[in-house]
């Protein structure tokens, strides 16, 4: 009876193995894909140099732990097991909360502490950074508006704030509360009286007299219901700031429906077998109603995931000439010739829209325009001769008195093929959209400059008359 029972083990096992086998080699079982930021190893190339030293060996482990059979699959089942048998989750960016409500760890982190302990342990010195980044804003403002260009800033609510209730009774952050960007940012906003819209009050006061979810449990941005509610209050904001008659939406009555993407983008990337059992959402359909004497501005928006909801639920091109998006001031999406901001004639695109949308909620606004406004106040300011000029006045100094630092730009144009007064060019311009203020000190303060880039009236000319894309 043992023999038999071992033999059935045996081939059984043999079978699993060759099972496993035939989907590394083959992947005839086409599996769901693992969502969120999965990195995985590329095959290797067998050379003599790797294989001496020992590294093709240990990139085809790696390759092969990446690429096993049914990798997926049990992935997501181990994913399950933790969830359903220990309350745990197997993303460590991911917190669960009460009711199986999912928040993101920094959210959570931020609710109970401050996020400045990723900065500074220091309050006075946190209060220096968001203070700059203030007088940065209002300077940019004002400068925009001599050419009719409307920059705001838009305070997108964060779930911690909305729904607190469902928060995990975490006791780990234990740190004494650091200044908040959200509590510093609207107290001093109000102070220099720039433009903004802070919809974290708003959604508390709407939270218990609306009649849909204003978040989703599996999901980390407001629901695409609420956005569409708020880019609607936001396009009446925009025609009174900039006082234009903009094009107006007709939002569709609500109707529920299953969970959509964005609503459940925790849950996603939480990788799990079985899905959350979760409220079904509710939507609505939008369009733009047809206005022969609606103006279409250009937008653009620069900031956190928020807008991605502005760019699924809103007809944003039957309301705008042309709309992009800067995700973080890092990558460009929306605009087919340009991708990175780095990139970009940055006087074209200062010049190109007529509505600037800085949009940060309470948690990203420690990383509040990502230097998207230190960019633009130099170049609102200065035009390329005169940051040339200073740009050679910084190589100059390097070479004399930063041997450290001249060493690593002669290393570094080695390496990229460079000459070594262009490394230390691209140094010099690196340090100027970071922190102008250095070596421009026009910009320090509160005080507004007098000086002005004499290139942008000429090209904002040409773009507000340039031909529609139509």
């Amino acid at each position: 009876m043992k023999d038999i029972f071992y033999k059935i083990l045996f081939f059984s096992t043999i079978a699993v193995m060759t099972i496993f086998l035939v989907q590394t080699v083959t992947g005839v079982v086409k599996l769901e894909p693992l969502h969120g930021a999965v990195i995985e190893a590329e095959k290797p190339k067998p050379t003599l140099a790797t294989y001496v030293d020992g590294s093709f060996q240990e990139n085809v482990e790696q390759y092969l732990r990446d690429h096993f059979g049914f990798r997926e699959w049990l992935i997501r089942y181990y994913n399950q097991y933790l969830w359903s048998c220990f309350h745990e989750t197997n993303n460590a960016t991911i917190v669960r909360g009460k009711d199986n409500w999912l928040f993101e760890e920094l959210y959570v982190r931020n609710h109970y502490e401050s996020l400045m302990y990723d900065y500074t342990n220091d309050t006075s010195e946190m209060k220096k950074i968001f203070e700059k980044e203030a007088l940065r804003l209002k300077k940019v403002q004002e400068l925009l508006k001599e050419y009719d260009i409307h920059l705001f800033v838009v305070i997108a609510p964060s779930k911690d704030e909305i729904c607190p209730e469902y928060l995990p009774q975490n006791f780990s952050y234990n740190r004494p509360v650091g200044v908040r960007a959200y509590d510093y940012y609207t107290k001093r906003f109000d102070e220099l009286g720039v433009d903004y819209v802070d919809f974290v009050p708003i959604f508390k006061n709407l939270k218990n007299t609306v009649d849909y979810p204003l978040f989703p449990p599996t999901g980390t941005h407001w629901t695409s219901i609420a956005s569409v509610y708020a880019f609607d209050s936001l396009l009446h904001y925009m025609a009174a700031l900039g006082n234009k008659n903009l094009v107006d939406l007709e939002i569709g009555e609500k109707y529920q429906a299953e969970t959509r993407d964005f609503d459940n983008d925790l849950e996603t990337i939480l990788n799990m077998a079985r899905p959350l059992k979760s409220p079904t959402n509710w939507y609505v359909d939008v369009k733009a109603i047809e206005d022969s004497s609606a103006v279409k501005p250009n937008l653009v928006g620069v900031g956190d995931s928020y807008f991605w909801h502005f760019i699924y639920n809103i007809p944003l091109l039957d309301i705008f000439q042309n709309s992009t998006y800067w995700y973080y001031n890092y990558i460009i999406y929306g605009d087919p010739e340009n991708t990175s901001p780095l990139e970009v004639d940055i006087e074209q695109e200062l010049m190109k829209p007529d509505y600037i949308m800085l949009i940060f909620n309470p948690t990203t606004l420690y990383k509040f325009s990502c230097y998207y406004l230190p960019r633009a106040l130099l170049h609102l300011c200065y035009d390329k001769t005169v940051i040339d000029s200073v740009a050679l006045d910084f190589s100059e100094t390097i070479k004399l008195y930063k041997p450290t630092w001249y060493k690593a730009a002669v290393e570094k144009a080695k390496e990229t093929h460079q000459s070594v007064e262009e490394v230390l060019h691209e140094d010099a311009l690196y340090m100027f959209r970071t922190e102008p203020e250095m070596y421009f000190k026009e910009l320090e303060g509160s005080k507004m400059p007098t000086s002005r880039n004499k290139d942008l009236k000429t090209i904002r000319n040409k773009c507000i008359f340039a031909p529609s894309n139509e």
